[in-house]
């Protein structure tokens, strides 16, 4: 497993995906026919959807990529302790406010952990350059700007890649709610990826947005 080098800290953040236009402020965007996917589906079952994502740990063999879903949002900081010794090639950022809902960015970042800490200002920045479809929406945007700024507890998942042995230690991480991994020829950046947020708890349905905007 490659470890984290500090000398690649210059290779900066890359942002490989920004959910956009009316999908914007949708944190659970539909899968793509025809694409791989991680994550639960609309209207699926959590407890389902943590069954089924166990079960795909126990088809890897060799290095895998996966998505770990949070059990609450986390900082950049906390993303690193959680993640030891394992390729961490996404982080996907939501800023959490009461009955809104706010934008999912995922951030492709390097092999450190330099790289995983600017990525939530990477997020602020690529939020900050987009329009929403209405004054609410660009409100929302706002606020997570600020909130991504201030390096907030707003990291709800990650995307990596490591063998059984690396995917079991992240499983048993009491941050770590899901782990599921992508079929041996599936590849990331043609995937769906929608993390399984904390507030769903029953089933995975996008919740109220009439809360008010900080």
């Amino acid at each position: 497993m490659t470890l984290r080098g500090i000398g690649s800290a210059l290779a900066g953040v890359a942002v490989v995906a920004l959910v956009v236009g009316a999908g914007l402020m949708n944190p659970v965007p539909t899968a793509p026919i025809g694409t791989d996917s991680l994550g639960p589906d609309g209207g699926e079952l959590v407890v389902d959807y943590l069954d089924r994502a166990q079960a795909t740990l126990s088809t890897v063999n060799g290095p895998t990529w996966a998505l770990a879903s949070f059990a609450a949002p986390i900082t950049a900081d906390e993303v690193i302790a959680a993640t030891p010794g394992i390729r961490v090639s996404e982080v996907l950022w939501r800023v959490p406010i009461d009955r809104v809902q706010t934008p999912l960015v995922s951030i492709g970042v390097p092999d450190n952990d330099v790289a995983i800490k600017q990525s939530p200002g990477a997020a602020a920045t690529r939020l900050a350059s987009m329009s929403g479809v209405d004054e609410r929406q660009k409100m929302i945007a706002a606020a997570s700007v600020r909130s991504l700024s201030e390096d907030c507890s707003c990291a709800v998942g990650v995307v990596v890649r490591g063998d059984a042995g690396d995917l079991a230690v992240l499983a048993a991480n009491p941050a770590v709610r899901a782990l599921e991994a992508m079929p041996v020829d599936g590849t990331p950046w043609r995937a769906a990826v929608r993390p399984l947020l904390a507030e769903y708890v029953d089933v995975v349905v996008p919740g109220p947005d009439d809360g008010p905007i900080p």
